[in-house]
């Protein structure tokens, strides 16, 4: 059995680029797959990061895809404005596994309808 090769940040960027559609080159990553990456870290849990805060830092480059050294901008910027450690974060996203390795729950707005329960009416 040969070696593992070790994890690199460019390498999981390559990886994630491509998940979900093999046609694609790995040279770009989508908003949806980087959200989905550091949602499988962790690091992007709703409270401290959230999709509003890697959407408006994304939407700033005004591309619906981003190449390396855009994203690695995107993620300074990220770390800058949310006030995160970014060696920590870039180690965290080296290491978290390949897509899908570990579960990942995409929150939908149509969830909130599944816990919704209505007033009680009263008859006056």
């Amino acid at each position: 059995m040969g070696e593992e090769e070790p994890a690199s940040l460019d390498g999981q960027f390559f990886e994630f680029a491509k998940m979900m559609d093999k046609k694609r080159d790995g040279t770009t990553i989508t908003l949806y797959n980087s959200d989905f990456w550091m949602r499988q870290c962790k690091l992007l849990d709703d409270r401290k990061v959230t999709m509003t805060d890697t959407g408006i830092l994304f939407n700033k480059f005004s591309k619906s895809e981003l190449d390396w050294d855009e994203w690695n901008e995107f993620l300074t910027e990220l770390c800058e404005v949310k006030e995160l450690d970014e060696e920590k974060v870039r180690d965290t996203l080296t290491n978290c596994g390949l897509p899908g390795q570990s579960p990942v729950l995409v929150p939908q707005y149509r969830d909130f309808f599944l816990t919704y329960k209505p007033k009680e009416k009263t008859l006056f």
